[in-house]
């Protein structure tokens, strides 16, 4: 095994064991976090770099008998769907975190289809702009309008 394989293995087997995928706001806002103890800072700076996505967030100690916290967080939607879905996809073992997982994600993708709002291309082959009305960019917008 490389040692790739091996760290993918690690990431996949530590979310199973510490992840969690949330949905919120009647299914509109996602994330995945993984939340540990302030001494295990480390693991999470390793998700971050692994997935370059995301955020760690730092807690101090709610109560005096509490330990600090740390916290991966992916919660932007094209980082979702472009890098944790496909990773998660290929790397997520058969287990009862599999199955919440698929959930998840079938509702994530749905969303992402259906009701997620977010920049579309033009509709004109080989054009790349940001779409305005009727699904063309301006300058298509205007040449098909000026006729």
């Amino acid at each position: 095994m490389s040692r790739a394989t091996d760290l993918a293995a690690y990431v996949a087997g530590f979310v199973v064991a510490e992840g969690c995928f949330t949905a919120a706001d009647e299914a509109s806002r996602f994330n995945l976090s993984v939340g540990l103890a302030g001494a295990d800072e480390v693991t999470c700076e390793i998700l971050h770099a692994f997935f370059g996505v995301g955020h760690i967030t730092r807690s101090p100690r709610r109560r005096p008998h509490y330990d600090d916290e740390v916290c991966f967080t992916v919660r932007a939607l094209p980082d979702l769907v472009e890098v944790i879905v496909p990773f998660m996809d290929e790397h997520l073992a058969p287990s009862y975190k599999r199955i919440q997982y698929e959930a998840w994600r079938a509702a994530l993708l749905g969303y992402w289809e259906h009701r997620a709002k977010r920049v579309r291309a033009c509709t004109v082959a080989d054009c790349d702009r940001p779409h305005r009305a009727k699904g063309l960019c301006r300058a298509h917008y205007f040449e098909a309008y000026r006729r």
